[in-house]
């Protein structure tokens, strides 16, 4: 079972090969940004940035993976594993052009699992029209 660190794994390697952000948008989006490797010893804190954004209340979830250079399949099994978990309503979406992690989705079957965009203003296009309905 993955416990969730104290603190940021400050080895060269780890810090060298990913980052992960997290910014609200409004009270409902949170975009987490991708920067770096996603693999087996890095998915767990795209996991966290994911479920703490959750917690604090955002239903609408963009991952953007603009700026990722790889990622593996523990890294889909925690988009999945998230994307399962969310509360009726709520979303994750992607931004991805990168054709070698386009490719992951597409031969594990998931390329229609998740709504894909290849622009972060695309992704949040829909989302913006869902809050000016609900408003």
């Amino acid at each position: 079972m993955l416990s969730r660190p104290d603190k940021k794994d400050s080895s060269p390697s780890s810090a060298a090969s990913l980052v992960v952000s997290r910014r609200a948008l409004d009270q409902r989006t949170s975009v987490i940004s991708v920067e770096g490797e996603l693999d087996l010893s890095s998915a767990p804190q795209l996991k966290w940035a994911l479920l703490d954004s959750a917690e604090a209340g955002h239903s609408q979830l963009v991952v953007d993976l603009s700026r990722a250079t790889f990622m593996d399949s523990t890294a889909l099994g925690v988009l999945i594993g998230v994307n399962r978990g969310l509360d009726a309503g709520a979303r994750l979406t992607l931004v991805c052009q990168a054709p070698s992690i386009l490719k992951v989705f597409e031969l594990s079957g998931m390329d229609g699992a998740f709504a894909i965009y290849a622009t972060l203003e695309d992704a949040l296009a829909p989302i913006s029209g869902q809050a000016a309905e609900a408003g």
